[in-house]
């Protein structure tokens, strides 16, 4: 399963080590996120890098989700959306991390491929939806606000790379589940912990 539009002019399908050549190169080409995350602009490696992490050992989740966005037509990367299932608790959805090309940025394209995530992940069994963006990315915070998300916490001295960021924990309930059942399963994100 993937997210899926049949209307778009893209296409989702899981990222896999053949790839990761095209995925350097992708990274290389929209070098923003790297260079506020990690003050530096991608290195070679960094695709594989991405493509292996795990979450830590104390954060217990289903599956690792990974897909790589193309257009349609030229089939090349304009995209990649990474999840996690079942983090933390049963039905938390972690989006873990959510890339568009920077030239289709503010085109609607990064709303349109969220709207099949969200659809997909509520099709598995999503009772939350959860993410964290870094407090210095604004432009982020204030998207994940608009598509619903609240904050729930947020943590200080989370590293990545050689920085040190305060990191937003964002959280959407979906259908009739509530916020307050979301802290009462995953105590970890509840205010002030």
């Amino acid at each position: 399963m993937r997210p899926y539009d049949p209307e778009a002019d893209w296409f989702a399908v899981e990222a896999d080590r053949s790839a990761l050549p095209e995925l350097q190169d992708f990274y290389e080409a929209n070098p923003e996120y790297w260079q506020m995350a990690e003050g530096r602009s991608p290195r070679p490696g960094d695709a594989e890098r991405y493509f292996c992490a795990m979450p830590p050992a104390d954060l217990p989740y289903g599956s690792a989700c990974s897909w790589l966005i193309r257009e349609q037509l030229s089939l090349r990367i304009i995209g990649e959306v990474s999840a996690l299932t079942d983090l933390l608790a049963p039905g938390v959805f972690h989006l873990s991390f959510f890339i568009i090309e920077a030239a289709r940025q503010g085109s609607g394209l990064a709303s349109e491929i969220y709207q099949c995530y969200e659809r997909w992940a509520i099709g598995q069994g999503a009772r939350w939806l959860r993410l964290g963006v870094l407090a210095d990315n604004r432009r982020a915070h204030a998207y994940w606000l608009r598509k619903g998300y609240v904050e729930v916490c947020r943590r200080k001295e989370h590293p990545i790379g050689e920085r040190v960021h305060t990191l937003i924990v964002m959280v959407k309930p979906t259908g009739t589940h509530a916020l307050v059942e979301y802290l009462a399963a995953v105590p970890r994100d509840r205010p002030c912990n």
